[in-house]
């Protein structure tokens, strides 16, 4: 895929998919364009911002969550009870602010298995 179309095509096919598998697709992408530099490493992730409308010009009232990667594992292949962004914590591991639509997530920054309320 090379052209504007075939970017366009792909990306009307994620645009259809629910918030879970569109989150699942990035899982398998994002994590093998991880990288190092001068002993930097980096990852890329999907993340959720979320703000009071009324307060957008004051950054503080901005909050930035990574979204983390489904726990198939523990659901058994599926992505869990809840269909949006709802729950929500820190990573045990590293400490990142994490969302997901269920519980139990993994970490897409250190992989900690993540437990979210």
């Amino acid at each position: 895929m090379t052209d504007d179309a075939g970017r366009q095509d792909l990306a009307d096919q994620l645009l259809a998919l629910p918030v879970p598998e569109f989150v699942d697709v990035l899982r398998r992408v994002l994590p093998a364009r991880a990288g190092s530099r001068n002993s930097i490493e980096s990852r890329q992730v999907l993340a959720e911002v979320t703000w009071l409308e009324a307060k957008l010009s004051e950054q503080q009232d901005w909050d930035v969550a990574a979204v983390a990667w489904p726990d198939l594992d523990y659901y058994e292949g599926g992505f869990g009870p809840e269909p949006g962004l709802w729950e929500q914590g820190a990573c045990g591991g590293c400490g990142i602010e994490v969302v997901y639509t269920a519980k139990q997530a993994v970490c897409p920054v250190c992989g900690t298995m993540c437990h979210l309320t």
